[in-house]
């Protein structure tokens, strides 16, 4: 996760160039369109275009691949879940352990104090939602009859923008795992 360090040596902003390149593997669309669809400047998104062509992202291109992002229809929420799977267990473990600095790292990222509800760990069957008291957790354990059997992180965004939360998560573990070495 030692992908925001690479990208800020190349004085970019790790959240657009993540945003940009998620919505690049997935949309296939032009550096206009993505533009518009991220709100980020044609020139941010072109820069970001031309170093994927170049080749010089083509390492992050494989992280990403091996990230898959899934929403959760959960109407009885006031949140959008998203469950991230393709992390190893230590990546998770550290999360558990590491909850709050996350959190922190999210805000930081995002500009948004309340942008996350809770954030979960899904290893196998078991969902915990570290630091987040027993009776309050009930009607986010409810979700876990609708994951499937998997390991993963398990985000409940307040107001969530796919692309740009995705990689504000993104960069926001890599500044954890970076924090925690």
């Amino acid at each position: 996760m030692d992908s925001t360090l690479a990208v800020e040596r190349l004085s970019l902003d790790p959240v657009e160039v993540f945003s940009t390149l998620l919505a690049l593997l997935s949309e296939g669309i032009g550096r206009v369109a993505l533009s518009k669809k991220l709100g980020f400047p044609e020139r941010t998104v072109r820069k970001v275009v031309t170093l994927v062509k170049t080749g010089e992202l083509s390492w992050l291109r494989g992280v990403f691949k091996e990230i898959s992002v899934t929403s959760i229809n959960a109407p009885w929420l006031n949140c959008q879940p998203v469950l991230y799977e393709g992390f190893n267990s230590g990546l998770l473990d550290t999360v558990r352990e590491n909850i709050v600095l996350l959190r922190d790292f999210i805000v930081i990222s995002s500009r948004e104090p309340g942008k996350v509800e809770v954030i979960g760990v899904l290893i196998g069957d078991n969902l915990v939602y570290p630091g987040l008291v027993e009776e309050y957790s009930e009607p986010y354990l409810k979700l876990r009859e609708l994951l499937p059997r998997t390991s993963g992180l398990l985000v409940c965004w307040r107001s969530y923008r796919r692309y740009l939360d995705d990689s504000i998560l993104i960069a926001s573990l890599a500044y954890l795992c970076k924090h925690s070495d």
